[in-house]
Formats: C-alpha cells, sequence, structure tokens
C-alpha cells in the first residue's frame, strides 16, 4: 500500500469507475478486493447469479474523500476523472451519513441504473491506450459498440455469458452500419428529437421482425449473418448465438430503418396509406411498406406481413397520423412516434439466456412459454373433443347401423379435434425451443409431417387472432 500513487493510471473515456478501480488494482499488482478496503462501504455489491464474484456491470459511487484518494491512487488531475467517468459528479450527494473515522466512503450501483449500458471495452484498445491487458467496462450505448479499427462487436457486460467482443471480419456490413449513425444524429437533431429515441424505436422494430424472420421463408440474410458471428456455424448451440448475436446481427437494419423513420419522405407514405384526410385502413403492402423493404435489402418484405406484424412499428406511425390529423391530446403518448411501450421493448439478452437455462432444465412454465392465443386456441380444441366424447351413448337403443354409424362418425370427430390439439402443443412446444426431434418422438409423426402439419397450424392461428 506504500507504493500506491506511484504510478500515473489515466482513465478510459465513459469508463465505469469499478473498472478503474480494477486497472489500478492490477497496475499495482494486487487483486481489486484487497484494493476495496481502502474505502467503507455502504451496501453490498451486486453479484452474478450463480458466483460469488461481483457483476461486471457494476457501478461505484464515492464521496469527496473517497474521490481524493482514487484521484491520489491514479496520480492523475481531478477534471481528468469528472471529465472520463460519467457518474464521477454523482458521488458525493449519496453520502449523508458521517464516515467511521472519516474513512473515504463508497456505494454499489449498477452501471444500468447509474448511468447507462455498459459494455466491455475493446481489449486492443485498452492496451493501445492504457499498456495494460486487461478487462475493462466503459459506458456505451447500441450503437457505440463497433471498434471500426479492430472490427470487433463490443458484448453487453452481465448479460450472462462470458464473451465479450464478437469478431466482425466476415461482416464488414455491420462495421459499414456505424458510419451511417452521424446522418442519424444530423437528421434527429434537424427534427428536434433525441437521437436515442429513434435508435430504440428502430431497434424494437427490428428485434420484433427477428423474433418474425424464424417464419419468413425468403429471409436469407440474418441466418447466414447470424452463423457468420458465431463463427461459421452456430451448430447446436444456435439458439443461444441466436440470443447473444441479435444487436450486432441486427445492427445494419436498425440503422437503414433508423434514416428511414426521419425522413419526410417516408412520412409522407404513412400519411397517403392511411387515406390521408380520408381515413382508410392502412395497407400492408403500400407505399410504406414498399419503401421499408427496399431500404433493407428486402423486397418482399411487404409481402411478408412485416408492417402489420411488428406492433412497435404500427404505435410509430400511428403516432404519426394521429398527430398530422390533430387527434389525441398534447403530450399524449398516443401523439408522440418515439413512445415505445413496455411490451414492444425488445427481450433484455441475459433473460433471453435465462429463459434457455430453464428450457435446458424443463423449469419454464407452460404459461410462460405459450402465447395466450395458442394456449385458448389448445383449450378449445380439447374441450370440444371432450363435448364429442361425453356425447357418446353405447347403450342407444336405435338400430344397431345408425347407432355404429353415429358413434364411429363422433370418435372420428374427436379424433380429428385432437390430433389439431395435438399439432398445436406441438407448434407451442417447438416455438418455446423444444426441439423437433423431441416432438417427434412424443407425438410419433414423421419429422416431414410434422413440421408441415406445425406450419399450416401456425398459417391458422394468425388468420384466426392476426
Amino acid at each position: 500500500m506504500n507504493q500506491i500513487g506511484a504510478l500515473r493510471i489515466a482513465p478510459l473515456p465513459a469508463e465505469t469507475t469499478w473498472s478503474l478501480l480494477g486497472r489500478v488494482a492490477a497496475r499495482y499488482g494486487m487483486s481489486a478486493t484487497d484494493l476495496r478496503t481502502s474505502w467503507e462501504w455502504r451496501n453490498h455489491p451486486p453479484r452474478s447469479p450463480g458466483t460469488s464474484g461481483v457483476r461486471p456491470d457494476a457501478e461505484v459511487l464515492l464521496d469527496t474523500a473517497g474521490q481524493h484518494l482514487l484521484t491520489a491512487m491514479c496520480r492523475t488531475d481531478p477534471s481528468t476523472l469528472q471529465h472520463a467517468l460519467p457518474t464521477w459528479a454523482d458521488g458525493p450527494a449519496l453520502f449523508t451519513a458521517p464516515a467511521t473515522a472519516g474513512r473515504p466512503q463508497a456505494r454499489w450501483q449498477l452501471g444500468a441504473a447509474a448511468h447507462g449500458p455498459v459494455a466491455y471495452a475493446c481489449r486492443l484498445c485498452t492496451a493501445r491506450r492504457t499498456g495494460q491487458q486487461v478487462v475493462a467496462m466503459r459506458y456505451r450505448d447500441g450503437w457505440q459498440r463497433v471498434c471500426r479499427r479492430h472490427r470487433r462487436w463490443t458484448l453487453g457486460a452481465g448479460e450472462g455469458h462470458d464473451l465479450e467482443h464478437l469478431d466482425l471480419s466476415g461482416c464488414p456490413e455491420i462495421v459499414a452500419a456505424q458510419r451511417r449513425w452521424p446522418a442519424v444524429v444530423r437528421r434527429a437533431t434537424a427534427a428536434k428529437v433525441a437521437p436515442g429515441a429513434v435508435f430504440a424505436v428502430a431497434q424494437a422494430v427490428v428485434c420484433q421482425w427477428w423474433n418474425l424472420a424464424l417464419g419468413w421463408t425468403d429471409e436469407r440474410i440474418w441466418p447466414a449473418r447470424l452463423h457468420q458471428l458465431a463463427g461459421g456455424d452456430a451448430g447446436p448451440q444456435f439458439w443461444w448465438w441466436r440470443a447473444v448475436a441479435r444487436e450486432p446481427a441486427t445492427f445494419p437494419e436498425v440503422m437503414a430503418l433508423a434514416e428511414a423513420l426521419l425522413d419526410p419522405a417516408v412520412a409522407e407514405m404513412v400519411w397517403q396509406d392511411s387515406g390521408a384526410d380520408n381515413i382508410q385502413l392502412f395497407p400492408p403492402d403500400g407505399q410504406f411498406g414498399q419503401e421499408l423493404g427496399r431500404r433493407l435489402g428486402r423486397p418482399w418484405l411487404a409481402k411478408a406481413g412485416a408492417v402489420p406484424d411488428s406492433s412497435a412499428l404500427n404505435a410509430w406511425w400511428g403516432a404519426l397520423v394521429r398527430r398530422r390529423r390533430g387527434t389525441g391530446q398534447t403530450g399524449d403518448w398516443g401523439t408522440d412516434p418515439w413512445w415505445i411501450k413496455r411490451e414492444d421493448q425488445p427481450v433484455a439478452v441475459a433473460a433471453q439466456l435465462r429463459t434457455l437455462t430453464q428450457r435446458a432444465d424443463g423449469t419454464i412454465t407452460w404459461r410462460a412459454s405459450v402465447s395466450r392465443p395458442e394456449r385458448t386456441w389448445i383449450n378449445d380444441r380439447v374441450r370440444d373433443a371432450t363435448e364429442l366424447l361425453a356425447s357418446l351413448d353405447p347403450h342407444d337403443t336405435a338400430p344397431l347401423a345408425t347407432v355404429a354409424q353415429r358413434l364411429i362418425d363422433t370418435l372420428n370427430q374427436s379424433i380429428d379435434t385432437l390430433d389439431q390439439a395435438v399439432t398445436a402443443v406441438a407448434s407451442a412446444a417447438h416455438t418455446a425451443g423444444i426441439p423437433l426431434d423431441s416432438l417427434v418422438t412424443w407425438t410419433r409423426i414423421p419429422a416431414e409431417d410434422l413440421q408441415q402439419d406445425i406450419d399450416d397450424h401456425r398459417d391458422d392461428l394468425k388468420e384466426m387472432y392476426g
């Protein structure tokens, strides 16, 4: 401890204070745990599930004395830390209770709650700037994850996996998409909209399409990109990779859509498709849908139902039309195109991985996995079959031929209805992540036939419930 303060340690731009503490400890040959004893901690650190370690996306807030101590350890100017560390100025106001014997104080918080999303810093960039081959964390929004120098996508910290980055060398379109962000910022600023809000809406829409794309027979771009990000082939870990790589895999489309949503010409297409001053049913393959397909390199997008199937996109254009027609109250979210409903916000990567783990362990519940329309369909089929079977009367005194025909017809109807229920259950289980091979074993239906039955059932369900 006597040598603390002998070396100069510069912070990274937008680095978390906890990350800087870890680099300070590493520079002086200490563990972060040992260095933490220099502060009096007001709460317990956030832990990674199933481990005793501190979450990588944790943040540390320091009182004034604690900041002075860290400044001395880094041997740098306080203004440098204040400029580089986003949460630096928020610390002192949190501490009202006096410290024990005047010791510096510190408090734990999650980075997302303290400031925003936390991602791993590119290790090669960190080594280049600091001379340290260590892990570092920085506050990074979704449009800041590309390291163009090393062609890497830096992943979010605390997502429940061990990867720090994905290699983009095989996906130059993702790197190129990063260059479109300044244009989005300029257009958003001109329209007096927060660029981050535009990105959030575009990402919400594209993530909904990402989920729907499993049923798009013409989709070729995302599957190829996903396998490339997974090192060439996602293989048996397809669902795991699909969760982890979703953001980089969809990033080019998010950028293209963000530009489109800010384009006055696209807004005019929405207005014309809505009927302008004469209200009409919004066409799923109108000018707006066709233009999105052109911009996203998928001319079939409108015909695939991408516009009506995305509730986030429906909310965006609906608010746009209501605002232009002057309906709705001022400040009402219904006239704000950049407001996202909670149910339309993308499911976090950590939540997806937890769900995959639960499915693998067999602990995820039926109700949590299967949508309400699917459960309603299955319930109706089982109820119909039950009523048919309950109507059977083997003791009927009618003529033999009449009773036999009536019993056989009723049993056949019951069998057909139960077959529909079997297909619906298989479809729901497959959508929730149960492999087709397992369903083939359970249903005793050949894989090709079962897949066709599931596809037909999904078409029926879509037609009935939308």
